[in-house]
């Protein structure tokens, strides 16, 4: 399933990048050749996330997972499947273990009494972009998420460490609700 995933994020990219050459096509030609190219890439995704669902469908365990992880705010159908390929590993770690794994975990830049800035560093970078997804949507919604990001803008947080600690926030949320739902079914 993880290399279905990658496959479905691959293409993805490259539909993005032919996106990018159709903004300023020589000719009609290439121009035609260029949406033809998006299509097909289209009809790949759609077949790749339906293979996806598919195969979460035919699990009991999968199906519950997906349908902890759209409880959470910013993620919805195509995240969770990003999750649960990605992260297998939700629900079995504890909140700074997954923190880590995700890549969202702040390390400390010191030295001596020299104190510098928090830096995100390490983990997955995939499933970090896939969570600055959730968290920009989070950050729309009226949703306990939505507030959380609010009030660290207002006191005075740049917005960009907000989202970051959105980040963390999501899949801490997320993990934790997996880990109470495999507690209740042992």
């Amino acid at each position: 399933m993880a290399a279905l995933c990658q496959r479905r994020d691959d293409i993805t990219q490259m539909r993005t990048q032919e996106k990018c050459r159709l903004e300023a096509p020589e000719n009609d030609h290439i121009k035609e050749s260029c949406q033809k190219t998006i299509e097909f890439f289209d009809s790949q995704i759609n077949e790749l996330n339906d293979t996806i669902q598919k195969i979460i469908d035919e699990s009991r365990e999968l199906q519950q997972r997906q349908k902890i992880l759209k409880t959470v705010p910013g993620i919805g159908k195509k995240l969770s499947q990003d999750f649960l390929c990605l992260m297998p590993e939700l629900g079995y770690l504890n909140r700074k273990e997954v923190a880590s794994l995700a890549g969202v975990a702040p390390h400390p830049k010191e030295s001596g009494k020299a104190v510098g800035y928090r830096r995100i560093t390490g983990g997955r970078s995939n499933v970090r972009s896939k969570l600055f997804t959730a968290a920009m949507a989070a950050t729309r919604s009226k949703s306990i998420l939505g507030a959380f990001y609010s009030k660290l803008v207002e006191s005075g947080k740049k917005k960009m460490v907000a989202i970051t600690a959105l980040m963390r926030k999501i899949i801490v949320i997320a993990n934790t609700r997996l880990k109470e739902a495999i507690n209740l079914h042992t």
